[in-house]
């Protein structure tokens, strides 16, 4: 069963980064569709705008 990871980054189908860095973004989620999710420090999840090509896995 394939599963979404909570990652520090990616980068997208189009070539822009998404990371935890970004204004307003606290976690970045990538789903096995390819599609990314990001959470804000309200707990509000968003999807983003294109697929996950690559990403950069946390590291605890």
């Amino acid at each position: 069963m394939r599963r979404s990871i909570m990652v520090f980054g990616c980068t997208m189908d189009d070539g822009t980064q998404v990371t935890c860095e970004d204004d307003g973004v606290v976690s970045v989620r990538v789903h096995p569709d390819h599609s990314v999710s990001v959470t804000n420090s309200h707990n509000e999840e968003t999807m983003v705008e294109g697929k996950w090509v690559g990403y950069v896995p946390r590291f605890n």
